[in-house]
């Protein structure tokens, strides 16, 4: 009685250490960080802009150093500017990751810059900001006795999609009679077509001048507006016009006393 006793306590401790290790199995990848989620960083996000919509790519990779296989792996992932206005939302259904195994992928999204200008959420199209992404991983560890969940963030910059129209200097030549006006167009680089600027030198509200410039967006594209100044007028500002990527953008600049003798 006393032996099978003792081997029936030899049976549930045996048992009992099996339950600890396999316990501890699962557990343990998690804290050790051997299961790993890495979001992209800024130089791994594709950009494109096309008829006022953005898309953004993003590639992800779930490392999976654990000892068991992941099943009904879920990444949700939420996208929020730096003042909270939604993005984008989605989730991504990934399914098994084998022990030992890389699973690679990316969040894709779009959102339509021009259509929130029109809502009067202009802040982007001329100001830079921060992409926050906040992802929710899920999943199911060591034969789906074990549910593990994790929230991982990360912070993008965007960059103003119009960052600068301007004039940048102004000076006359009596001889010619002719008014020259440096500006500068500074546009995103997810921005790749042209754009006509036109300029206007005005008296008071009447055009005494016009030109027109062909303006290379997705960089900073600097140049020399020429003005002939017809005899008797007296203009006194110079107004930029220029629709780029579906935005208009007007300028008016007044001229400094004395740069038109």
């Amino acid at each position: 009685m006393a032996t099978r006793t003792k081997a029936l306590n030899v049976g549930v401790a045996s048992v009992s250490f099996v339950i600890f290790l396999l316990v501890l199995t699962s557990i343990y990848p998690f804290p050790a960080g051997d299961f790993n989620v890495d979001l992209p960083s800024p130089n791994e996000i594709v950009w494109n802009y096309d008829s006022g919509v953005v898309t953004v790519t993003a590639p992800f990779s779930i490392d999976n150093g654990g000892f068991y296989d992941v099943d009904d792996l879920e990444l949700r992932y939420e996208v929020t500017n730096y003042t909270s206005v939604p993005i984008a939302q989605d989730v991504i259904d990934l399914g098994t990751v084998k022990a030992g195994a890389v699973t690679a992928g990316e969040i894709e999204f779009s959102f339509d810059l021009l259509e929130l200008y029109n809502e009067g959420l202009t802040w982007m199209v001329f100001n830079d900001d921060l992409l926050n992404f906040v992802v929710e991983v899920s999943c199911f560890y060591t034969m789906k006795l074990v549910k593990f969940d994790a929230r991982y963030s990360v912070s993008l910059p965007w960059n103003a999609l119009i960052q600068d129209v301007s004039v940048e200097d102004i000076r006359s030549d009596p001889g010619s009679m002719q008014l020259a006006v440096d500006y500068r167009v500074a546009t995103s680089d997810i921005l790749s077509s042209d754009a006509v600027l036109t300029a206007s030198l005005l008296d008071g509200s009447s055009v005494v001048s016009e030109v027109f410039e062909t303006v290379r967006l997705g960089t900073i594209h600097t140049g020399t507006l020429l003005f002939d100044v017809p005899v008797g007028s007296s203009p006194d500002s110079v107004l930029l016009e220029i629709n780029i990527a579906g935005f208009q953008v007007d300028v008016l600049y007044v001229l400094p006393a004395g740069v038109v003798p």
